[in-house]
C-alpha cells in the first residue's frame, strides 16, 4: 500500500471532530483520496463503516447488517435503527451521495436521535441525498473539501513511493499530468520510465497510460450525451478554452452539466473565465479518439482560444500548446500537418523565448 502522505491536516481535523462527537461531510474528486484519509483518521476509533453501492435497494448500504422483516413496518427507519443493535459511537459512509433514501434517512435518524457521530465522505459536485444535506445545513456536519495535492506532496508521495528523491522537474511533470491526484499519480507510475541517476530518480520519456489507468479514465468518460462528449473534445483540444468561445461553439446546458460532474472546471479568477479539463489525463483518452483531420478542425473551430503569450508566433504557440500536454513530435507534426524536424526547431525557439527547458513547464506559462 503507497505511504497516507498530504492529508495530514484533514486526517486531524476528522479526529478531533470524532473526539468532540461532531459530523464530519468530506468531499472531493474521485481518486482524491476520500476512502484512504476515512479509514486512516478513524484508525484509533471504534467505528462501523458502510458504503454507498445500492441506490435502488432500501437500506441498501446497511443490507448485510439488517434481517429480514417479518412483517412490513410502520416505521422502517425506527425499525431499521433497533434492528441494528448497539453500534459504535462513530458511523462512517463512504459516498453517501450514492446511497439509498432509506439508509440515507436512517444515517440521519441515528445522529439526531442517538448520539451516534456521522462521518461521511461523498464525490465533489455530487447532490446529496436530501437527509445528509439537512444535516449539513443544519450545522450537524463540518465539511471538508479536499484540494489536489501540492507539488511539494507530490515530491514527498514520489520519494515515498521509489525509496529516494525525484529531481524537480520529473516532481513537476507528475503533477501536471495528474493535477495532483493521487489515485492518478499511483496508477500512472508503473508507466513512467524511471531511471535512477546518482541517487536520484527522473521521468526518461514519453507519457504511456497503463492499461488499468486508461480503462479507469475511459469508464469516467462512458455515457456522455453527443453535446457533453462536443464540449470534453474542444476542451481537450486546446484547454484552457475561453469560456464565452466554449459557450459559443458547445451546449449551454451540457457545458454547465458537465461543471457540476466535476469533469470540467471553469476558471472564474481569470480574465476571461477560462475552461479546464478537470482531470488532466482525460485529454490523453479524447486525443486517442481523435483522427487527425477531426483534431486540425477542432483547432481551426478554437483559433480565437489559442494561447496569447508575448514573444511566440501562432504557430509556436501552437506547437507549444500540443507540446504541454506531452504529445511527442510527430504527433504534433502529424496534427498540424508539419515535419518532426520543424517541430523540434519551433519548441527550440519556444524554450529559448519562455525560458524554459521541458514540456511539464510550458503549461503554466500558457495558462497565465
Amino acid at each position: 500500500m503507497w505511504p497516507f502522505m498530504g492529508r495530514t491536516a484533514e486526517r486531524d481535523q476528522i479526529r478531533a471532530a470524532a473526539r468532540d462527537g461532531g459530523g464530519v461531510l468530506v468531499t472531493g474528486p474521485a481518486g482524491s483520496g476520500r476512502t484512504r484519509l476515512l479509514t486512516e483518521a478513524l484508525a484509533p476509533f471504534s467505528f462501523l463503516l458502510v458504503r454507498a453501492r445500492a441506490a435502488d435497494v432500501p437500506f441498501g448500504a446497511f443490507a448485510h447488517l439488517l434481517p429480514g422483516p417479518a412483517c412490513t413496518p410502520v416505521n422502517p427507519v425506527y425499525w431499521a435503527a433497533r434492528a441494528l443493535g448497539p453500534i459504535p459511537p462513530v458511523l462512517a459512509v463512504d459516498d453517501v451521495h450514492l446511497l439509498d433514501p432509506s439508509s440515507a434517512a436512517l444515517i440521519a435518524h441515528l445522529a439526531e436521535h442517538h448520539g451516534t457521530t456521522p462521518i461521511l465522505t461523498a464525490g465533489a459536485g455530487a447532490p446529496l441525498p436530501e437527509p445528509i444535506a439537512a444535516l449539513w445545513r443544519d450545522g450537524a456536519l463540518t465539511r471538508i473539501d479536499l484540494s489536489p495535492l501540492t507539488v511539494r506532496e507530490t515530491g514527498g508521495l514520489l520519494a515515498a513511493a521509489l525509496g529516494g528523491p525525484a529531481e524537480i522537474a520529473t516532481v513537476r511533470r507528475l503533477h501536471h499530468t495528474t493535477g495532483g491526484n493521487p489515485r492518478l499519480i499511483t496508477e500512472l507510475l508503473p508507466g513512467t520510465a524511471m531511471i535512477r541517476d546518482g541517487g536520484v530518480w527522473r521521468w526518461d520519456g514519453e507519457l504511456t497510460l497503463p492499461p488499468r489507468l486508461r480503462q479507469l479514465l475511459e469508464a469516467e468518460l462512458a455515457g456522455l450525451t453527443p453535446a457533453e462528449t462536443t464540449v470534453i473534445e474542444l476542451v481537450a483540444l486546446t484547454e484552457p478554452v475561453d469560456l464565452d468561445v466554449l459557450l459559443g461553439l458547445a451546449d449551454q446546458a451540457a457545458v454547465a452539466l458537465l461543471e457540476r460532474r466535476g469533469l470540467i472546471t471553469v476558471l472564474r479568477d481569470t480574465s476571461p473565465p477560462r475552461v479546464r479539463l478537470a482531470c488532466p489525463l482525460h485529454a490523453h483518452v479524447v486525443r486517442d479518439r481523435a483522427t487527425a483531420l477531426g483534431v486540425r478542425d477542432g483547432l481551426a473551430l478554437l483559433g480565437g482560444a489559442s494561447p496569447r503569450v508575448e514573444g511566440l508566433s501562432a504557430r509556436e504557440a501552437e506547437v507549444a500548446r500540443l507540446a504541454s500536454w506531452n504529445l511527442t513530435n510527430r504527433e504534433i507534426a502529424d496534427w498540424l500537418v508539419l515535419s518532426p524536424r520543424t517541430v523540434a526547431n519551433h519548441l527550440c525557439r519556444v524554450y529559448t523565448k519562455l525560458g524554459v527547458n521541458n514540456r511539464a513547464d510550458l503549461a503554466p506559462l500558457l495558462a497565465a
